[in-house]
């Protein structure tokens, strides 16, 4: 059947852009028009100081040695996170961690099979689990990331920012997966703030900076094709890294970047 030439453009150009992209996420739009995640107050509170941690240097050697080490990051994350809110005149509460080393009830839910780490918003609690399954298997220098990027969920909590999410609405699947790697990604950046705030100490005896950035990476592109809720890992390492660089949570504004960013 002949198509007038205008349409059959019309028609290619739809096809070359889905098959760019693999999808209809190219076409997704950064958020606009709302402040607590476009302009959060977080994002004006200026650089981190840095600081010692010495007790937050991870380890897998066993779950005893894992648990006094996660606990050690975790105050650390308390103690900087406050004194930086306080700084910025922004209101604080800190928050709780629950080890496990077997799989138990969080958050009033089961325990979900292969879930390794879990944040509870209404008791501003984050549990790990740490067991030969997963933790205790894992390089130590992984550990870092994701145990930091769940704290940045908390700073996401207390400034807005995950209730602004929920309550953004969206035409599509694409534009709510990237959505919520847009969330995910800037709790990554705010951990990678933290990071390289203690990273003298904490990170002293890890394989080093570089080391994890390539780790990220690839669990990133290995996830990324099993879930677009995950990021790809070029991405990962893109918010992570910022963050560790500039030190300042106002690098971590994931909400009004192009689409690319938080593929």
């Amino acid at each position: 059947m002949f198509r007038p030439p205008a349409l059959l453009a019309s028609a290619l150009l739809c096809v070359l852009l889905v098959s760019i992209s693999g999808s209809a996420e190219a076409l997704v739009s950064p958020v606009r028009d709302v402040p607590v995640l476009t302009d959060n107050g977080l994002y004006r509170s200026g650089k981190i100081k840095s600081s010692e941690c010495p007790d937050g240097a991870l380890s897998t050697q066993n779950a005893a040695d894992a648990k006094r080490t996660l606990v050690g990051l975790w105050s650390c994350l308390n103690a900087s996170w406050s004194a930086h809110f306080k700084r910025a005149k922004l209101p604080f509460a800190s928050a709780k961690l629950v080890v496990l080393t077997k799989p138990a009830r969080f958050c009033g839910q089961k325990w979900k099979k292969g879930v390794n780490a879990r944040h509870c918003y209404a008791t501003r609690t984050s549990a790990i689990l740490v067991g030969e399954d997963y933790y205790l298997r894992t390089r130590v220098i992984y550990h870092f990331q994701y145990v930091a990027g769940m704290y940045g969920r908390h700073l996401q909590s207390l400034t807005g920012i995950t209730n602004g999410h929920v309550a953004l609405s969206y035409k599509s699947q694409a534009e709510r997966l990237e959505q919520a790697r847009r969330g995910i990604l800037q709790a990554d950046c705010l951990g990678g703030v933290f990071l390289g705030s203690v990273w003298k100490s904490a990170g002293q005896d890890s394989e080093g900076w570089p080391a994890l950035l390539e780790l990220v990476k690839k669990n990133g592109d290995y996830n990324s094709r099993k879930d677009r809720r995950s990021a790809r890992g070029k991405n990962i390492v893109y918010w992570l890294d910022r963050g560790f660089r500039s030190g300042d949570p106002g690098s971590c504004k994931t909400w009004a970047v192009p689409s690319s960013r938080v593929a």
